[in-house]
């Protein structure tokens, strides 16, 4: 189950004939081998990627530690993911969209957008009361309960509170193209993040 971390580039929009198709861009630049794992030392086969732009500074000691030692130069984050067969399993060795087969289906996740402590009718898109009439209550939630039976209010009533960032995944997404000399890949639709986040593409 080959797992490939990328950055979102952006949207944009391609034809099909005469239907318009919105796509998105995500550059996976080379996802670089820090340490490997091995089911008698860790208790699993897996590898430590580096993945993202380069880092401006190294970090902490024991971070920079890891870069070192295997030889690679220091990137934005660092990341678990099972080994892809026909990888070597060597520190500095190089995942790429080569893994990837633009044939089959892929899972994208990321982290959406964080928009802040948001109402009821932005977060959970209710209706609102009247704009009219004499009305002094336009978006508020309206009752949460009775004081009597049940006589509290039970968990998970929508309300307001706290919108967005938080981890997200839009499943069977179809890859439009590969392009290996650029790191680029085209996904069909949308994907969740802003743009410059940090999104893996996961294959069956």
């Amino acid at each position: 189950m080959p797992i490939l971390y990328g950055t979102k580039v952006g949207m944009t929009r391609i034809y099909e004939g005469d239907t318009i198709v919105p796509v998105t861009v995500v550059q996976c630049l080379p996802n670089q081998v820090v340490e490997v794992k091995t089911a008698a030392k860790n208790g699993h086969d897996a590898v430590k990627v580096a993945v993202g732009g380069k880092r401006r500074k190294m970090g902490s000691k024991a971070v920079g530690g890891e870069f070192k030692k295997a030889e690679v130069a220091p990137r934005m984050f660092l990341r678990e993911v099972p080994l892809p067969a026909g990888i070597e399993a060597k520190a500095g060795a190089e995942l790429t969209v080569a893994v990837l087969d633009s044939k089959k289906l892929c899972h994208v996740s990321g982290v959406s957008k964080g928009r802040g402590f948001a109402g009821v009718v932005k977060r959970h898109n209710f209706k609102g009361h009247l704009m009219t009439h004499g009305s002094m209550a336009h978006r508020t939630p309206g009752s949460i309960g009775c004081r009597m039976d049940p006589g509290r209010v039970f968990p998970g009533k929508r309300m307001a509170g706290h919108f967005g960032h938080e981890n997200v995944t839009i499943k069977n997404l179809k890859i439009v193209s590969v392009d290996a000399e650029q790191h680029l890949v085209v996904i069909m639709g949308a994907i969740p993040g802003p743009n410059g986040g940090l999104v893996a593409i996961t294959q069956a």
